[in-house]
C-alpha cells in the first residue's frame, strides 16, 4: 500500500514567516484492490480523478520558496479530503457524467474503512504538520492549489486563476492586487465558491486561525512544463512578498 500522503520542509532560515502549500488532489492514485473502482484508464488520468497539474506546481512552488508542501496520495474518487464526512461528493457515484462503479453501493464498512484509513489519517497528519510550523514560525500561511477544467459539457470557463476564500481576506486582497498588474484574468470564489469547497483550509482555519487561500488554475494552462515553469514564477513572485519580514 502507497503512503496516504507526502510531506516536506525546504527549511529556509532567513524568514521569520513561513508558508504551507497544500494539495488535496494531488494524485489519481486508487489502491489495487479497488480495481480502479470500474472506471476506464482514460478517466483515471483525467481531472475528474485528481487535480491536473497541481502537484508538480505545489512541489516546485514550495521548493523555489524554500517552504513547506502536504500532498494527498489517493486519487478524490475514492474518498474526497476536501469534503464534510456529511458531504454527498464525499465517496463520488458520479463525476462529471462519469459513473464510478465501484463506489455504487458501497457497504458501510467500505465506507468507514476509507474514512478512518484515507481522510482522517490524511486530516490528522496534515494538522500535525501544520501546528509543528506554527511552533517554529512567527507566522505561517496556508495556501491550498487545486486545478479546474476550461471546458466540459455544461461549463465554459474563461479565466485563468481562481482565488477562493472564506473565513480570511488577509491574503485575498494583495494577491488580487498582483494578477491585476500582471493583467491576469481572475474570478473570486469562482468557478468555485470557497464559502462551499474550501473544507481542509476552514477545518485548519478552525483550529488555528490562520490567513489562507485556496488558489485554482485552469489545468490546460499548467499541463506541461512551460506553463507550470510560468505559473511558478507567476506564483513565487506573488507570494514572496509573504516571507520579505527578515528574522531580527
Amino acid at each position: 500500500m502507497e503512503p496516504v500522503f507526502f510531506a516536506k520542509e525546504f527549511e529556509n532560515k532567513n524568514f521569520s514567516n513561513h508558508i504551507v502549500f497544500i494539495c488535496d488532489h494531488a494524485s489519481n492514485y486508487i489502491p489495487r484492490k479497488y480495481r480502479k473502482l470500474g472506471i476506464s484508464d482514460s478517466d483515471l488520468e483525467s481531472h475528474i480523478a485528481f487535480d491536473i497539474g497541481a502537484k508538480n506546481l505545489t512541489i516546485n512552488l514550495a521548493k523555489k520558496l524554500k517552504q513547506s508542501y502536504f500532498l494527498s496520495n489517493f486519487s478524490r474518487l475514492l474518498i474526497d479530503p476536501n469534503r464534510k464526512k456529511t458531504d454527498t461528493e464525499l465517496i463520488k457515484v458520479r463525476s462529471f457524467g462519469v459513473e464510478i462503479p465501484e463506489n455504487l453501493h458501497i457497504s458501510t464498512q467500505e465506507r468507514e474503512y476509507r474514512i478512518n484509513f484515507f481522510y482522517n489519517y490524511y486530516h490528522k497528519n496534515l494538522g500535525n504538520f501544520v501546528k509543528k510550523k506554527i511552533n517554529k514560525y512567527k507566522k505561517v500561511f496556508l495556501v491550498s492549489i487545486h486545478s479546474f477544467t476550461k471546458n466540459s459539457k455544461n461549463v465554459n470557463r474563461g479565466i485563468e486563476v481562481g482565488l477562493l476564500w472564506n473565513k480570511t481576506m488577509d491574503l485575498l486582497l494583495p494577491i488580487q492586487r498582483n494578477l491585476k498588474d500582471k493583467k491576469i484574468h481572475f474570478g473570486r470564489n469562482y468557478p468555485y465558491s470557497g464559502f462551499h469547497y474550501n473544507y481542509t483550509i476552514d477545518r485548519l482555519y478552525r483550529n488555528f486561525y490562520l490567513e489562507n487561500i485556496t488558489i485554482e488554475i485552469r489545468n490546460d494552462l499548467i499541463c506541461d512544463q512551460k506553463g507550470i515553469k510560468k505559473y511558478i514564477s507567476l506564483m513565487s513572485n506573488i507570494f514572496k512578498e509573504f516571507l520579505n519580514e527578515k528574522k531580527p
